[in-house]
């Protein structure tokens, strides 16, 4: 598990929360982060609006899974399939959300790809799905990139958000919204 270090800061004369996690300098103040200086390359690529702790957690669980087998049903700890690694990322994170990719679309609040940050879920038909019932998700893990359990034989890994399937986005969704 990663460790969060907090410290205090003055934030208009008065003192706020604030913490680092896995690169991200996260100002409760504001209410969003931005990358902690020395720590972007390996969570969060510069040049997109920063998460919050829930989602800078929920990515700091997924990267922790890197190298990880895919295996369908898998929710850890030893194997993830797509929608059981975003849950336990979320779960991580202090978020609960449904199991499969077909519930995690029909359930959470659905994000403009222009409002997408990381930490976002990112929706694919899949193999096993349609347009409607998305087979496939990841966690969106910086622009144009995201972190996925795809299928049996691929370990769990960052890839490019064009890389899971012809089939294209279905959408993205925000896990925490309120």
């Amino acid at each position: 598990m990663h460790r969060i270090r907090r410290r205090r800061r003055r934030v208009n004369g008065k003192f706020a929360a604030s913490a680092i996690a896995a690169g991200f300098l996260l100002a409760a103040a504001s209410g969003h982060a931005a990358p902690a200086s020395g720590h972007t390359a390996s969570v969060i690529r510069p040049g997109m609006a920063a998460p919050s702790l829930a989602a800078a957690t929920a990515i700091v669980f997924a990267r922790a899974q890197l190298g990880k087998p895919y295996v369908w049903g898998g929710t850890g700890p030893d194997a993830f399939d797509c929608s059981g690694l975003t849950q336990a990322a979320w779960r991580a994170a202090g978020v609960a959300i449904a199991r499969t990719s077909q519930d995690q679309w029909a359930t959470l609040p659905h994000v403009a790809a222009a409002n997408v940050r990381p930490g976002d879920l990112v929706f694919f038909p899949g193999s096993d799905g349609t347009w409607s019932a998305p087979g496939h998700v990841a966690i969106v893990s910086g622009p144009g990139q995201m972190i996925q359990a795809y299928a049996t034989g691929t370990p769990i890994e960052v890839s490019p958000l064009s890389g899971a399937g012809a089939g294209g986005i279905v959408g993205y969704a925000r896990p925490g919204a309120s």
